[in-house]
């Protein structure tokens, strides 16, 4: 591709020593030096990570077949970052690998937080697979799902293929704090955490919800770029009371968040209320029913 840029490519054993080098280079890569500051940590964190994989659990490393070399690549392309790895492992352990990432790829990042906090937090002597811990990694860094692959080369062993996909793109956040007469807003595409709640009556209705309006255009815009996104994105829609100046601009909100649905992708409202606020229930009915946008509706818990 005429856009593709290469930030590293390497094939051959892989130690501390090559790993020292491999990273020095990339550091003078004139590519890697012009990448966002905080997308340059996040390849690199992930680079150490997948080369000091190699290092630590690749079969042992020969001369023989060229083919069979551990291999590690870092390609931008576009609005990507691929790092590609791959490696020698005995046969033995490919189920636990597939079961490792399979379950690493299904988890939110609240709970891959919370499982990586357990894992580093428990005692050495029953610690687990640093390769498990590394796979946690990954997606943290990346926030992307995993991809891998098995080539079975003979009885024994099969070269095992990761691609790890880093977004060259970092979508801004929308943070408001709640005041007495206006809600709080996280739009945080970062943490995977959007919410809007409390009470909704500010005085400059319209700046108010002019912010967020324009913050979703430019999110739509990221979404419909990205292909990698790998949670379904959920708007949490939790209203104590607002006033009718802010439900045009929230019925505005949920019209916006349906089009995107429409397109294909994965985005929906959960709409919060009290299970004895049948007037919130119903307001939450007549805004879906306005947006053509089917919502999931919550019952707070008290």
């Amino acid at each position: 591709m005429a856009d593709s840029l290469h930030l590293l490519e390497f094939k051959g054993c892989v130690d501390h020593k090559t790993i020292d080098q491999l990273l020095k280079n990339l550091k003078k890569n004139k590519d890697f030096i012009l990448l966002n500051k905080t997308i340059g940590k996040r390849t690199y964190s992930i680079i150490v990570e997948c080369l000091e994989n190699v290092a630590k659990h690749a079969e042992k490393c020969t001369a023989g077949d060229k083919a069979d070399l551990p291999h590690i690549s870092v390609v931008k392309e576009g609005e990507k970052i691929y790092v590609r790895t791959g490696n020698l492992v005995r046969r033995d352990r490919i189920r636990m690998l597939d079961s490792s990432i399979s379950l690493v790829n299904r988890l939110n990042e609240s709970d891959l937080l919370s499982l990586y906090d357990s894992k580093i937090n428990m005692p050495h002597e029953t610690a687990p697979d640093c390769a498990g811990v590394g796979f946690l990694l990954l997606k943290l860094k990346s926030r992307q799902n995993i991809d891998h692959s098995f080539n079975i080369k003979n009885s024994e062993l099969a070269y095992f293929e990761l691609k790890i996909t880093v977004n060259n793109y970092i979508m801004r956040k929308l943070i408001k704090n709640q005041t007495s007469n206006s809600p709080k807003v996280i739009l945080d595409p970062d943490i995977g955490r959007y919410e809007i709640s409390g009470e909704s009556r500010p005085p400059d209705v319209a700046g108010f919800y002019g912010d967020i309006l324009n913050w979703f255009d430019d999110y739509s815009h990221y979404l419909m770029k990205s292909r990698d996104v790998y949670n379904p994105v959920v708007i949490n829609l939790d209203f104590d009371y607002f006033n009718s100046s802010s439900a045009k601009y929230i019925l505005d909100f949920c019209k916006k968040i349906a089009d995107v649905r429409s397109k294909g992708k994965e985005i929906g409202i959960n709409w919060h209320y009290e299970d004895d606020d049948a007037d919130m229930l119903e307001t939450g009915r007549e805004m879906s029913k306005m947006a053509k946008f089917p919502f999931e509706y919550i019952v707070k818990q008290r």
